[in-house]
């Protein structure tokens, strides 16, 4: 395999470039510390994620985000796979009741310093490869930034790819609102924010299409590779690119 003339051997474990870091090979393993193995959080997977609520009050509404982040999934997965320890998504709670991911806890969140969002899990679980949580409201209606959430239904997904070394994220939203058009504008710009923020925390990049191959000692070029979307992306002076 060459990259602008510099020959690149493989082996099962890795493969260095001279003058260039030693990169992990895609094919080898990444496992979940042993604490994310922990037997109560296999709790058996999640039945009816496509259900689509009808509304009581309100408009329906939907709204989808999608990412692929070049950080070991491990680490994705512990970072946001508690439910009553989120902070990352809505900030500190003011109270919680139940145990920790166990269907039925709720957190209770004043967002932005401004209203009360009380939440319940409806639907939790969590394998070696993957991490779900589905919440719903269950105070509403809330106004919230000349929005009205009568209720929602939310649900994230962690998924690992690439052999452990990335992480598949989705975001789903269903809502009954008086406003659906501003509701998704909101989630739609809300969520970025919050996965952005804790994508640079993690030190993960996003990326589009196949699998990295690893990281690249900055040299102020992509070494010639099509990289993402034909750009270089930089993380922690690094660049990630994809070898055909």
């Amino acid at each position: 395999m060459l990259v602008r003339g510099v020959s690149l051997t493989l082996t099962a474990l890795s493969f260095c470039i001279p003058q260039i870091q030693c990169l992990v090979s895609p094919s080898a393993s990444v496992e979940l510390p042993s604490t994310d193995l922990d037997p109560t959080q296999n709790i058996a997977p999640i039945s009816g994620l496509s259900e689509d609520p009808k509304c009581a009050k309100g408009k329906p509404g939907f709204e989808s985000n999608v990412w692929q982040f070049a950080v070991p999934a491990s680490t994705w997965i512990n970072r946001t796979g508690s439910f009553l320890h989120s902070e990352w998504y809505v900030g500190p709670n003011n109270s919680t009741s139940g145990m920790d991911n166990m269907v039925g806890a709720t957190r209770t969140t004043l967002l932005e310093g401004t209203s009360l969002f009380s939440n319940k899990l409806v639907g939790y679980h969590r394998s070696p490869t993957q991490s779900v949580q589905r919440f719903q409201l269950v105070n509403g209606p809330v106004s919230f930034k000349n929005l009205t959430f009568y209720s929602y239904t939310e649900e994230f997904r962690a998924t690992s790819i690439c052999g452990g070394t990335a992480v598949y994220y989705t975001m789903t939203a269903n809502f009954c609102t008086d406003n659906p058009v501003g509701m998704y504008k909101f989630y739609d710009a809300y969520r970025k924010e919050k996965v952005q923020s804790l994508a640079d925390e993690l030190g993960a990049v996003a990326f589009n299409g196949t699998c990295p191959i690893g990281v690249v000692a900055a040299n102020g070029t992509c070494l010639g590779v099509v990289a993402f979307n034909g750009t270089c992306p930089v993380a922690n002076g690094k660049f990630w690119v994809f070898v055909e």
